[in-house]
């Protein structure tokens, strides 16, 4: 699946610190936001990206507390309020930019917890991953573990003898998802978290995942995906880069129309909540965390992605291997969307924005500088209206951060509609290049664009030239693998962005 879009929050921790303090949840104000009070009401300003937020008076004093540094349960025991329905709100506005999530919570009860992981002919991965289940920092007595041989050619009885698990042996191979479900149905737990065999846990994963049930409406949570593989290039590229890395940023939905999901490899649901969802479709081998997600969503459960609770995923580590996964994956874009019709890729877009960037192609298409002039004038009205908004709310906002805030929501737009189009018609532009020149000269900003962007972002520990080159096969891959899929689905749909007014 493409990038998510959904709203996201980075969280003040590495993700590979795993350090996050034994303490109850805390909140703090997330960087450029304020809360300003005056006559005409509470408000929660954010300067990047302009936005506002009014408030009713008690959640603006509990925002005040937080921000002095104390604890949710504290907070919540000295008001009589529910910690789980204000937690929800808290993850959503930390989704949202407005606030950063400081330090998680330890687990209620320690609720128990079934860990599945389904195997085919990796010996030496599902040994390795159950010896990383070994130190987990959780209660031994409230977490099982099963393991589904999904028919192996080789029995695997005695290798997984030594750990105190659960084998589940079938016959006959059914696929990652059947055998998801087919431990779903043995476990005992409340909780079911889903591993792969290919992946080691963090002595913390389900202590910092977890404690995050605890918010109302919450059907399941993701966690960090790291890299085992650290030694070559690629191994470096998919440090960064792997579409299984969710990303240093909290994202928070329920019911929209985002499509936001979390990986299988690092999922954990509520029981109930998978049990009312269906599990996963058996017959899907490839997307079907992402139709899981869609699904319970849909139900009305938020989903949530948290990067912490890390564990390392054994990539394809061959290139061809590698471009070949990321085929596969294309080719479920089609059977998703068709599925999911009330997904689409979204791009909040501003008419300034919008028209800005239709006077930079007029100009370099007519080799003439002056469509160019037109941008200040979109770029000013944008500034007015933004300016007009803020003084009817009596909200005073230094001009130069206005500029800078607008100039950046401008960027953000040439960012994500570049990457639209170098994800999904990178091959069709090459091609049309040969018949019009041009396009070539086009496609290679795009190109340059997004992966300068990326580069600077995701912060891989390669050369940019190195970066570029498998960055520019993945795109190709994937987008291969997207068309191949949806002429055999024949729906095109996937195709179609949506441009929603910012």
């Amino acid at each position: 699946m493409p990038p998510a879009s959904s709203v996201k929050a980075k969280l003040n921790t590495g993700p590979s610190a795993s350090s996050f303090s034994r303490r109850g949840f805390t909140f703090s104000l997330a960087k450029n936001t304020c809360l300003r009070e005056h006559a005409d009401g509470y408000f929660l300003i954010s300067e990047v990206p302009i936005r506002m937020l009014r408030l009713n008076k008690s959640l603006f004093s509990l925002l005040g507390e937080l921000q002095q540094g104390h604890e949710l349960a504290e907070i919540c025991r000295r008001a009589g309020l529910k910690e789980g329905r204000l937690l929800s709100n808290l993850l959503s506005l930390t989704a949202s930019g407005y606030l950063e999530l400081k330090t998680i919570a330890e687990p209620v009860d320690y609720p128990r917890v079934s860990i599945v992981i389904p195997v085919r002919d990796q010996p030496d991965e599902i040994t390795e991953c159950l010896q990383s289940l070994m130190d987990l920092d959780y209660p031994e007595d409230r977490y099982e573990v099963l393991v589904v041989d999904d028919g192996s050619a080789k029995d695997i009885s005695d290798i997984v003898a030594p750990f105190n698990i659960r084998l589940i042996r079938l016959e006959e191979s059914r696929g990652a998802a059947a055998g998801r479900n087919i431990g779903a149905e043995k476990a005992k737990g409340d909780i079911l978290a889903f591993l792969d065999a290919d992946c080691t846990a963090d002595r913390n994963w389900l202590r910092e995942i977890v404690p995050f049930f605890q918010a109302e409406g919450v059907g399941g949570v993701g966690g960090f995906v790291a890299s085992y593989h650290q030694q070559s290039y690629l191994d470096r590229y998919e440090e960064a880069f792997s579409s299984l890395n969710m990303g240093r940023h909290l994202i928070f939905q329920g019911n929209t129309e985002a499509n936001f999901y979390v990986p299988s490899c690092n999922m954990l649901v509520s029981r109930e909540v998978f049990k009312e969802t269906g599990g996963f479709r058996s017959g899907m081998h490839v997307g079907e965390d992402v139709d899981f997600c869609w699904r319970m969503r849909r139900l009305g459960y938020a989903l949530l992605y948290v990067p912490a609770g890390r564990i390392a995923h054994k990539h394809r580590n061959r290139l061809g291997k590698m471009l070949q996964r990321r085929h596969e994956y294309g080719t479920s874009e089609a059977a998703l969307y068709r599925q999911h019709r009330d997904k689409r890729k979204r791009f909040p877009t501003s008419i300034g924005a919008a028209l800005s960037l239709l006077a930079i192609i007029t100009a370099i298409l007519l080799w003439n500088p002056y469509p160019g002039l037109a941008i200040p004038l979109f770029f000013g009205l944008d500034l007015l209206r933004k300016s007009l908004t803020l003084k009817r709310a009596r909200i005073a906002f230094p001009f130069p951060r206005l500029v800078s805030s607008t100039l950046r929501s401008y960027l953000s737009f040439y960012y994500f509609l570049s990457f639209h189009l170098v994800r999904y018609y990178l091959v069709l532009l090459l091609a049309l290049g040969f018949l019009v020149h041009f396009i070539w000269f086009f496609t290679g900003l795009a190109l340059l664009l997004t992966s300068a962007v990326d580069y600077r972002v995701k912060k891989p520990r390669i050369l940019y030239p190195v970066f570029l080159f498998f960055y520019t096969l993945e795109h190709l891959a994937y987008q291969t693998g997207v068309f191949r899929g949806c002429l055999g689905h024949k729906y095109f749909r996937t195709y179609i962005p949506v441009f929603n007014r910012a």
